[in-house]
């Protein structure tokens, strides 16, 4: 049983990797996009005469919106494109099962993201002498950071069962950009936002991750009790809607309805 897990999940990894190879666009996607962000921002930093500790903390920021946007996005597309090229009933038949599916397109997000973050930790080397001098504090918040888009990813995959596939791709742009945007990825929350909505992205691993990456330069308090915690609590929740999710569009009959 787990090997046959094991090889369907591969199987999703390696069809995820040809459209990559074969679509520009998911290319530029991984190697463009992070690098005209990172120099926007550092550009600006330098223009301003900003302390040098900042552009580290942008390096590693930057990452970390990626790694939320690129598991998230790969969880719900995959899918998406599927019934957008008229085979979901084919694969709906095959061995591979709906959580293998979004499993398989959460791993290719993360191994999308790891191919970023060697790439801007080079450039951030290259450029700006950067260097990451804590690696567990970032990694473990890198993994948090895709774990909490593995959980959007999964409550957007169950969506897409039942609404509207092409307004759920829409969301799997929007939705991770938004959430990184309340975390506070180069800010604190408490701070900027008022403070209602200070406590609701309180309740986000997303900003309990960024606390963790901006504490590597003493500009955040770091919170791991409550890191694990949400990030538990979110993955959770989102598996329970996932299946509910799934199921009511099986009876729907909108989980391959075209046009």
């Amino acid at each position: 049983m787990m090997i046959d897990f094991l090889a369907n999940i591969r199987a999703v990894i390696y069809r995820n990797a040809l459209w990559a190879y074969r679509s520009p666009f998911r290319l530029i996607d991984i190697v463009l996009w992070p690098i005209v962000a990172l120099f926007t921002l550092t550009f600006f930093l330098s223009s301003t005469g900003g302390a040098e500790q900042f552009t580290g903390l942008l390096v590693l920021s930057i990452i970390g919106w990626r790694a939320i946007f690129f598991v998230t996005f790969e969880t719900t597309a995959i899918f998406i494109e599927e019934h957008w090229d008229d085979s979901l009933p084919n694969l709906l038949v095959c061995p591979i099962n709906p959580k293998e599916l979004a499993l398989g397109g959460a791993l290719t997000g993360m191994l999308k993201a790891i191919v970023v973050v060697f790439l801007c930790l080079a450039v951030g080397s290259v450029a700006y002498g950067f260097t990451l001098t804590q690696p567990f504090q970032f990694i473990l918040a890198l993994f948090c950071l895709m774990l909490a888009g593995l959980s959007i990813g999964f409550v957007l995959f169950g969506l897409a069962c039942c609404f509207e596939k092409r307004n759920i791709f829409s969301l799997s742009f929007m939705i991770p950009e938004l959430v990184a945007l309340f975390s506070g990825p180069y800010y604190d929350v408490n701070k900027v936002f008022p403070s209602w909505l200070a406590a609701i992205s309180n309740t986000f691993p997303t900003t309990h991750a960024f606390n963790v990456i901006k504490s590597i330069f003493g500009m955040a308090e770091a919170d791991y009790t409550m890191l694990v915690a949400t990030s538990l609590v979110w993955l959770v929740a989102a598996i329970v809607i996932n299946d509910i999710l799934y199921q009511k569009g099986r009876k729907k009959g909108t989980l391959v309805k075209f046009g």
